[in-house]
């Protein structure tokens, strides 16, 4: 073997050791940071229509049931997103409807205590 030969070989095996696991690491970092990206927008989004009384809750049903944008142009939820979705869908008889007690956004929104 020659010289040269054994220096590619020496330096392919250093690139397959150390180049390789690098690469994979920095990609796998930008996909992480593209998802807290996300993540933070969504949460920005989230504060950013959530009231500070607490009545809306944080997470949006819209969001939750991952309704599609053709779904929500015609939702009333969506429209005024500043009343809790289970507002909108009450009985007429005035009763929360059984869906919504076992809905996933209104099992999150905090119970309202009255102050002292």
């Amino acid at each position: 073997m020659t010289t040269l030969q054994g220096f590619l070989l020496a330096a392919g095996w250093f690139l397959l050791r150390f180049g390789v696991p690098v690469v994979a690491t920095v990609l796998v970092c930008r996909f992480f940071q593209k998802l807290d990206a996300r993540w933070q927008a969504d949460a920005a989004e989230y504060q950013q229509i959530n009231r500070e009384d607490g009545l809306v809750p944080a997470i949006r049903c819209w969001v939750f049931n991952d309704c599609p944008e053709e779904k929500r142009a015609g939702c009333q939820v969506y429209q005024e997103p500043q009343t809790p979705c289970w507002q909108h869908f009450r009985a007429e008889s005035g009763e929360l409807k059984e869906g919504c007690i076992g809905c996933g956004v209104f099992r999150s929104t905090p119970i309202l205590v009255s102050g002292d």
